[in-house]
């Protein structure tokens, strides 16, 4: 498969999968296990590490301009309350909430990256991806049709559920777990609606997939050149263009259905990969 082809393919991945409930990094691996990118001027794993990891900034970047009032609205309310502690209270809280998210996988994340490393690079690793999918895949469908019953309009996230939150997106560090299923599944078992489930696994994305992504950049600088840097740029603004998009359907399905499909979808994914590791 030609390289450019490759990345395009790539974006289009990332951009469907990266804030749906199904693992976008699993995706990724699953597809560069069939179609790794080859014939390049540098180590092809090496890029394939780094292509997976940074096209990411794409589909944030489509969350920052989705959400960018928002985003303005509650940095002036940070503001506001740092210097009156009267108003802006709003604002304070929301990016209080997404610093405690972040804590427990940058700790974690940075800790045990050479095992992460590892376990990509295994053997296994088909048998972890589907093994991930399909406990995911159950596990959302008995959270979900157990919250919809007592579906709440809104809940305010305080410390102790960002915290949780945080504690169980370490979990995505496992391929094929998630960390939008992560988030999502335990913001709903905390009595979280789907809206704001979901978003607020987006908002923990922009830091935690932008330092992850700039950690790649670094760890593979070696490798960045002219060739490198336009299959990088080009699978990024896929990625971005076609997450926008992406993320406006996924709200409006949201408001219509629950995350059942997601899990099912992952039920027989994870099953059709077992049943390939184990074909011999």
């Amino acid at each position: 498969m030609d390289n450019t082809v490759n990345a395009f393919l790539r974006g289009v991945i990332e951009a469907t999968t990266e804030f749906l409930p199904v693992s976008s990094t699993g995706h990724l691996f699953l597809f560069s296990y069939f179609f790794p990118f080859h014939d390049l001027s540098v180590n092809a794993s090496d890029f394939d590490d780094l292509f997976d990891i940074f096209i990411q900034t794409g589909a944030i970047f489509s969350v920052v301009v989705l959400y960018f009032k928002l985003f303005v609205d509650r940095t002036r309310d940070a503001f506001s309350y740092f210097k009156t502690k009267k108003n802006g209270l709003e604002g304070f809280l929301f990016y209080r909430n997404i610093f405690i998210g972040i804590l427990p996988i940058l700790i974690l994340g940075f800790l045990f990256k050479s095992v992460l490393n590892t376990i990509k690079e295994s053997e296994h690793l088909l048998l972890i991806l589907g093994l991930s999918w399909l406990i995911g895949g159950i596990i959302m469908i008995l959270v979900e049709y157990k919250q919809t019953k007592n579906e709440s309009d809104h809940k305010t996230l305080g410390i102790r559920e960002a915290m949780i939150i945080g504690i169980f997106q370490c979990f995505a560090l496992i391929p094929g777990v998630s960390r939008s299923a992560a988030t999502i599944i335990t913001a709903r078992i905390l009595g979280v609606s789907k809206k704001d489930s979901a978003e607020f696994s987006f908002f923990l994305a922009i830091p935690v997939l932008t330092l992850a992504g700039l950690y790649k950049l670094y760890k593979h600088r070696a490798i960045l050149n002219s060739e490198t840097i336009g299959l990088l740029l080009f699978g990024s603004i896929i990625s971005f263009i076609i997450c926008y998009f992406i993320i406006k359907l996924f709200m409006a399905f949201l408001k219509r259905r629950s995350f059942v499909s997601f899990g099912v979808y992952r039920l027989f994914l994870g099953v059709f990969v077992i049943l390939y590791f184990y074909r011999y």
